[in-house]
């Protein structure tokens, strides 16, 4: 038996469960919300953070220095 003999067409993918079943159409006439008005923050929500992040990194450079010397 050759190859060009089996049962599988020629022109078949490689992984037929990958072949796309259905194909979806989105409407394109309607839009979503922007997403800024999406959000929940609150006016001076997360100020500290870059408080928070300058203390870990002062400790992190800290700690390589202790550790380097």
């Amino acid at each position: 038996m050759s190859e060009q003999s089996r049962d599988e067409p020629r022109d078949a993918p490689l992984n037929p469960a990958l072949k796309s079943e259905t194909e979806t159409v989105y409407p394109t006439g309607e839009s979503s919300r922007a997403p800024i008005e999406t959000t929940s923050a609150k006016e001076n929500e997360g100020e500290g953070w870059p408080v928070a992040w300058l203390l870990v990194t002062l400790v992190g450079v800290g700690l390589a220095v202790y550790f380097l010397l």
